[in-house]
């Protein structure tokens, strides 16, 4: 198969993966909106919806360890700073504005954190060994979910309670989290991230960036999807879980979710390598793109620190109206990130990792 040129031949700015971290990024504060803003019960459309921002920013996470590794040439150290980096803001989030003991409920954030660094020993391995590692975390997770047990109730105790006295809990019971139950445990999403990792290797070469708008790519993730989505809906336990008010289907995540996700990413893929080549207006989610992982720590904030304590239930055309409110306050402050990151010219990594390079 010939590769295809994407619009952009600059190794180090994929205009398609800027556009769907935006899109991943957008999709995140609607949906980590809802427990806290959306009167309940959510539409299933806006569930589905709500549902493709975690695996596909995981994905995403997963493919830039590629281009860092193949491209940029980056070491082991260099993944372990960045994630460490990453775990980091995940703690100081739990701590500073849910008041809740790190390294407990496993976010998305610590999810990502610990899968730089094994993405990076995993694109060290050999095709055959990398099939093995990823169809080993795909197979052990519902063996684990029945053998184990899961609740669907991630574990959050508060900072306060600890400081006075009150027990943590187990050692058993963190790694349960952290394996199985926690909001996004390395059983299955480890295996999305490093299929993330091995996707970037076929999508950067030297020689440029290769679209994913091909033919034959296009047929097999709309059979990926297609056969993924009949399974996940016709297995579709009646109403999933909704912890804490967390509308995604993912909870438990199934390996009819993880095959019906898999085809979606692959799909947006495609669709965001053609409407790259058409020269769309999609620079709002472009520019968010750059600076995810800024914009996911100051909707986080605001959500904790301004939304949540006003404890408000509001009918669906409210919602919508705020969450429009919302993300243009947040692409407004990407654009300000963004001319902030060409007036600094060589930031130190910290802030390079946060505001995007």
């Amino acid at each position: 198969m010939t590769p295809a040129q994407a619009s952009t031949v600059v190794p180090f700015r994929d205009l398609s993966v800027d556009l769907l971290r935006g899109l991943a990024i957008a999709i995140m504060v609607a949906a980590n909106l809802i427990p806290f803003l959306l009167a309940p019960p959510a539409p299933f459309w806006l569930r589905v919806i709500a549902s493709v921002a975690a695996p596909l920013f995981i994905f995403l996470s997963g493919m830039m360890v590629a281009l860092s590794f193949r491209l940029k040439k980056h070491t082991f150290s260099y993944f372990l700073l960045r994630g460490g980096f990453v775990i980091l803001l995940g703690a100081l989030l739990d701590l500073l504005t849910r008041g809740m003991v790190p390294f407990l409920d496993f976010d998305v954030l610590y999810l990502i954190g610990i899968s730089l660094p094994l993405a990076y020993l995993f694109l060290n391995l050999d095709l055959r060994k990398r099939v093995l590692v990823l169809l080993s975390v795909i197979l052990v997770t519902p063996l684990a979910q029945v053998f184990f047990g899961y609740s669907g109730l991630p574990l959050s105790v508060p900072v306060i309670p600890v400081l006075t006295g009150s027990a943590l809990p187990s050692v058993t019971d963190i790694l349960h989290q952290w394996f199985i139950e926690g909001w996004f445990p390395i059983f299955p999403w480890l295996a999305v991230a490093l299929l993330g990792a091995h996707a970037g290797t076929f999508r950067w070469q030297e020689s440029g960036i290769r679209s994913f708008a091909d033919r034959q790519l296009v047929l097999l993730g709309g059979g990926v999807l297609v056969t993924g989505s009949a399974l996940f809906w016709y297995t579709l336990p009646g109403s999933p879980l909704t912890p804490h008010g967390y509308v995604e289907l993912f909870y438990p995540p199934t390996l009819q979710f993880l095959l019906f996700i898999t085809g979606l990413i692959f799909c947006l893929f495609f669709s965001a390598d053609w409407l790259v080549t058409k020269r769309w207006h999609v620079w709002p989610l472009q520019v968010l793109g750059q600076c995810s992982l800024a914009i996911y720590v100051v909707h986080t904030i605001i959500i904790e620190l301004c939304i949540q304590p006003l404890q408000l239930q509001v009918p669906l055309p409210l919602y919508l109206a705020g969450y429009f409110i919302f993300i243009t306050l947040m692409i407004g402050l990407a654009c300000v990130i963004r001319s902030l990151r060409l007036i600094l010219k060589h930031p130190p990594f910290f802030i390079r990792a946060f505001i995007g390079g």
